[in-house]
C-alpha cells in the first residue's frame, strides 16, 4: 500500500517494469503442446479420409447396382427387330434369323453373334445395329453392289469386287464385262481388272463393255460404240491420271471412229486409227 508522501524505491521501480513486459509479451508454445497439436490434426484428417472413403465407396456401389439393374432389366429386352436397306433380299427372313436375340437386354447385344445370326446372307456386306428404345433394334443391311459381269458356263451373271456373285444379268445393266475362264473369288485375272475398274470414275466405267486382264501388266478394256474403240491400260498404277487422259481423248474423237487409246504411259499417251 501507497502511502501519502512515500517514495518509490529505484529498485521497486525496475521490478514493476519487467513484470509489465513479461504480462505483454506473447506466450511461447512449447514443444510438448506443438506436438499433441500436429497429432489431433493428423488424427481427424484421417478420421475425415475414412469417412469420404466410406462414402464414396457406397456411392460407387450404390451406382453399380443401379447400373446393374438397369442392364438386366426386362423393361429393355428386345421385343422388336426392324430391317432396312435391303434391295435383293427379303427383310422377312433377315427378320427371321434374328428371332434368337429377341429378349436380350439391349446392352447385353452382341453385334458379333448377331453377325454370326447374318453369316447365310452371302448377299449382306455390312450391317449396323441400332438400338430403338425402349424395345426395338434397328438393323440396317448394306447389300453387296455388282461391279461387272462375267460369263460362267454359259451364263451372264453379276458380280461384286469381291467376286461374290450377286444375281444374275439382265442384259440392260451397263456394266463391264470380265473375260475370264476361272470362278471370279478365286481368279488372280478378276482381281487385276477390278483393281483397274475401281479406279475408273463412274461415268467412264459405264462406257466399258468388255476389260480382259491378261497379266497384272496389261490390262485392255474395249468401249460401247458403234465402232470398236479399245483401251490399252497397262497395269493399275496412276489410275487417276490415266482416267484424265483418257477422257481428254476421247472428248477429241468421234464415237465412230475406230481407234485405240494407249494410256499405259499417261505422260507420253497414243492414238492409233485402225483404218489405216
Amino acid at each position: 500500500m501507497k502511502r501519502p508522501g512515500s517514495k518509490k524505491l529505484p529498485g521497486e521501480k525496475l521490478q514493476r517494469q519487467r513484470l509489465n513486459t513479461l504480462a505483454k509479451a506473447p506466450r511461447r508454445i512449447t514443444q510438448r503442446e506443438l506436438d499433441n497439436s500436429l497429432i489431433g490434426r493428423m488424427v481427424s484428417s484421417r478420421r475425415a479420409k475414412r469417412i469420404i472413403a466410406s462414402i464414396s465407396v457406397g456411392s460407387i456401389a450404390i451406382l453399380l447396382v443401379i447400373v446393374a439393374g438397369a442392364t438386366f432389366s426386362p423393361a429393355l429386352a428386345i421385343k422388336e427387330i426392324y430391317v432396312t436397306g435391303t434391295e435383293r433380299i427379303q427383310p422377312e427372313l433377315i427378320s427371321k434369323a434374328l428371332q434368337g436375340h429377341i429378349g436380350t437386354p439391349l446392352p447385353l447385344l452382341d453385334e458379333n453373334a448377331v453377325a454370326k445370326s447374318l453369316a447365310s446372307f452371302a448377299l449382306i456386306e455390312s450391317f449396323s445395329a441400332t438400338a430403338v428404345p425402349p424395345n426395338g433394334l434397328q438393323v440396317k443391311i448394306s447389300e453387296r453392289q455388282a461391279i461387272s459381269v462375267v460369263a460362267v458356263k454359259g451364263e451372264r451373271w453379276l458380280y461384286d469386287p469381291a467376286g461374290v456373285k450377286v444375281a444374275q444379268a439382265t442384259g440392260s445393266e451397263e456394266l463391264p464385262e470380265i473375260q475370264i475362264s476361272e470362278e471370279p473369288r478365286n481368279s488372280q485375272r478378276y482381281r487385276n481388272a477390278i483393281e483397274v475398274l475401281m479406279a475408273l470414275p463412274e461415268d467412264l466405267l459405264h462406257q466399258v463393255e468388255f476389260i480382259e486382264a491378261r497379266s497384272k501388266d496389261d490390262v485392255q478394256m474395249s468401249l460401247r460404240t458403234s465402232r470398236e474403240q479399245r483401251i490399252i491400260w497397262g497395269d493399275s498404277s496412276d489410275s487417276v491420271l490415266k482416267s484424265k487422259v483418257l477422257q481428254a481423248l476421247m472428248a477429241n474423237h468421234r464415237k465412230t471412229q475406230s481407234v485405240t487409246f494407249d494410256v499405259s504411259s499417261p505422260n507420253a499417251p497414243v492414238v492409233r486409227f485402225d483404218n489405216f
